[in-house]
């Protein structure tokens, strides 16, 4: 009985088999985003802060809709209302009612246009990875990695403005394009400026190479010149947000096959900038397992009550073994610094007054 049924198992492989496909099931454009709220720590429910940052809340987001996922950039705009921007080219939105858990009023849809494919035989694939916006003229300016391209959308994303492809940007890799952008405001002529950040692109004196563009960068006449940036040994930058005076915050990731995912935050002062150095930032928080962690690579910031808020999302890369979380957290503040060692009494210098250098000193 054992060698028949060996046979039978046999020829069932060996014998063409005609399988016959029913209809390809229809697109799932659902826009109903779940949230699920989740923990900081899998191993310690009570641990609550990490470096300079103090978890609040979180929550893993799911939909039925195949295009949701692959965040890469985030906007957090007025009332709790977030605007995520898929690799995909693809937005996702929704107003977050943290009591409730809930996506109140979600959307998920492509942008309105994007980057012609490279040949006749490529695939649409828009690959957008860096997102920013001005409140006063409701503009979104997009970077897309694949095409080293900067395209600039009207309010509401209703329609395309401008674009440019880059010519500094044409020798970057096509994986290690356009990962983060910064719009800088002049403050005295209200003018933007803007940085674009290379992941892969290495700069001649260290780091990757970004860009600073003396206007709108979308615009085909704008001209820009180089710098670099030395992200934290070993990771890589993904996004940027700027916050406060003079403040920057960088979002990086790694993985490696030994330590799995990990994200480091740092700020940085803008100011500091200059065309053909390097610039660094400093590190104020390292996300690891046993934290909830992923391929974090959307960053953005908000106020409550005075203090800044923190928000972190990540890309899934549309892999079932990955997830796409969202992450809160407030801003703790650092130890300040030292200027100098601390006057002893009595031992003013001469001539001066307590605490200040003589004049002419």
């Amino acid at each position: 009985m054992t060698r028949l049924f060996a046979c039978l198992s046999l020829l069932f492989f060996l014998v063409p088999v005609t399988y016959v496909h029913g209809p390809t099931p229809p697109k799932n454009n659902s826009q109903y985003i779940n949230l699920e709220p989740i923990r900081f720590s899998s191993d310690n429910p009570l641990r609550t802060s990490v470096g300079r940052l103090e978890f609040l809340a979180g929550w893993r987001m799911t939909s039925g809709n195949g295009d949701f996922g692959g965040i890469s950039s985030m906007l957090a705009l007025a009332d709790n209302r977030f605007f995520f921007l898929s690799d995909a080219g693809v937005l996702i939105g929704f107003t977050l009612d943290e009591q409730n858990n809930k996506a109140v009023r979600p959307f998920i849809a492509p942008l309105p246009d994007g980057p012609a494919k490279m040949n006749e035989f490529a695939k649409e694939k828009w690959d957008a990875e860096s997102l920013v916006y001005d409140p006063r003229t409701g503009q979104y300016w997009v970077g897309y990695e694949h095409h080293h391209e900067l395209w600039r959308y009207g309010p509401s994303f209703a329609r395309k403005e401008a674009s440019q492809k880059v010519p500094k940007m044409q020798k970057w890799p096509q994986n290690g394009g356009a990962e983060a952008m910064l719009r800088l405001v002049d403050q005295k002529t209200g003018e933007n400026r803007f940085l674009v950040f290379s992941e892969k692109a290495p700069f001649s004196k260290g780091g990757y190479q970004a860009l600073i563009f003396d206007g709108d960068p979308a615009e085909p006449d704008t001209k820009s010149v180089r710098f670099g940036y030395q992200p934290p040994d070993g990771y890589n930058l993904t996004d940027a947000v700027l916050f406060g005076n003079d403040q920057a915050l960088l979002l990086h990731r790694r993985f490696t096959p030994l330590d799995g995912v990990s994200a480091i935050l740092s700020v940085a002062k803008p100011s500091e900038i200059k065309p053909d150095r390097v610039w660094t930032s400093t590190k104020i928080a390292t996300l690891k397992p046993p934290m909830r962690v992923d391929n974090m690579e959307a960053l953005a910031v908000t106020e409550e009550g005075g203090e800044k808020i923190i928000w972190i999302a990540s890309d899934d890369n549309f892999n079932a073994v990955q997830e796409t979380i969202l992450l809160k957290f407030r801003l703790l503040k650092g130890k300040q610094k030292r200027k100098g060692p601390p006057a002893i009494p009595g031992k003013e210098k001469a001539g001066a007054d307590p605490g200040f250098s003589s004049l002419g000193q």
